[in-house]
């Protein structure tokens, strides 16, 4: 259990150090003909550990109330959202859903000690929080994208 509460921890510290890192006003932003901004990809890895992990090992989700319809799979457009979190509700729900899937790892550590079959097309418990972990990394590399194309073209 040691081995996915340590991935669960780099990985998730990778994240905050983005949102934390970056000015206000890149939290929001997109480049031309993109719609994804840092705030989403950071609030979408926040749904997918809670639907894959959290609300499979609880019985219940952590997010608020309406946090599927900002950032869920079948979200409406970015473009189209007025209502995000700010800087520190988003560093809270990301520091907090940590800490709770620190305490469900152990707590259900034997639910979590093999791979298995997926089931009925859905993957089993461990592949479901592997998917989720390895998915927030791939939202970093968009985040680090992000970040590289804010800061502009390095001059010489």
């Amino acid at each position: 259990m040691s081995h996915l509460i340590e991935l669960a921890r780099q990985v998730r510290a990778t994240t905050i150090e983005f949102v934390e890192d970056v000015p206000n006003d890149w939290l929001l932003w997109a480049p031309p003909g993109t719609s994804n901004h840092m705030m989403w990809h950071a609030g979408h890895s926040l749904w997918v550990q809670d639907c894959l992990c959290i609300e499979r090992l609880s019985g219940r989700s952590e997010l608020p109330d309406g946090w599927s319809d900002r950032f869920g799979m079948n979200c409406q457009p970015v473009a189209d959202t007025r209502d995000w979190p700010d800087r520190g509700e988003l560093l809270k729900l990301l520091r907090n859903q940590l800490d709770q899937l620190v305490s469900l790892f152990n707590e259900h550590a034997d639910r979590l000690t093999h791979i298995g079959e997926n089931i009925d097309g859905q993957w089993d418990l461990t592949r479901g929080v592997i998917h989720g972990l390895h998915d927030e990394a791939r939202h970093q590399g968009e985040m680090y994208l992000l970040i590289k194309l804010r800061r502009g073209p390095i001059e010489s």
